[in-house]
């Protein structure tokens, strides 16, 4: 299991290397010199191990016990650096971005691989009928700052979420949606290239039969 978690940080590592500097080699020493210079690879890190001792209680394991003391440590360095707080419990499978300005509060159940998060993100939950529900976050997604998205929603893959968004429904696959309170604006949208591209932008660019010639 800790052999695992040891590939995950480096996967989440070249991850780093890949968006921040694209075109250079994504492995070796310029990835973990990439990562350890991100305080959102750090971030993601800690929950890595806050979630590994939440689930793999083991009180005969050396590892297990490595990873309550990192959990302790890495809780008060996200507060101070990073400004952030995420649940224990919340399921971060593949390498995800979280940006290095912080300011996170994430209570989704779950986050999907490849997506990226800009600053200022809540994740939260939304009381209802005497439940907690919390959203899922699906892969390659792109959420950007100052968002909102609270309650037992999912956002599909690939969908995007413009910056200043508060999100209180379900999203479907390759959707955008925009707003305070957020719409659905287009279908269909590949938003690839702005999460490759570490861009934050406000307005999408025209479909291409839109495009002026």
């Amino acid at each position: 299991m800790a052999d695992s978690l040891l590939r995950q940080f480096c996967a989440d590592a070249r991850f780093y290397r890949q968006l921040k500097h694209p075109g250079k080699p994504a492995g070796g020493v310029g990835a973990m010199a990439t990562a350890l210079a991100s305080r959102g690879w750090w971030f993601l890190v800690f929950h890595r191990i806050t979630h590994y001792s939440s689930f793999n209680r083991n009180l005969a394991s050396p590892t297990w016990w490595l990873a309550r003391i990192l959990e302790s440590f890495g809780r008060y360095l996200c507060a101070l650096l990073c400004r952030s707080e995420m649940l224990g419990d919340c399921e971060i499978v593949g390498p995800v971005f979280f940006s290095d300005k912080g300011y996170f509060l994430i209570g989704a159940r779950g986050i999907g691989e490849g997506s990226v998060l800009h600053h200022r993100v809540t994740l939260g939950m939304a009381v209802a009928n005497g439940k907690a529900d919390r959203p899922t976050i699906g892969k390659n997604v792109w959420i950007g700052p100052d968002c909102v998205i609270a309650g037992g929603l999912e956002i599909g893959d690939g969908a995007t979420v413009m910056p200043g968004s508060c999100l209180t429904f379900s999203v479907p696959p390759n959707a955008v949606a925009k707003g305070n309170p957020a719409r659905v604006i287009r279908q269909g949208f590949d938003n690839e290239a702005l999460r490759r591209s570490m861009e934050i932008i406000t307005e999408l660019p025209p479909p291409p039969s839109e495009t002026p010639r």
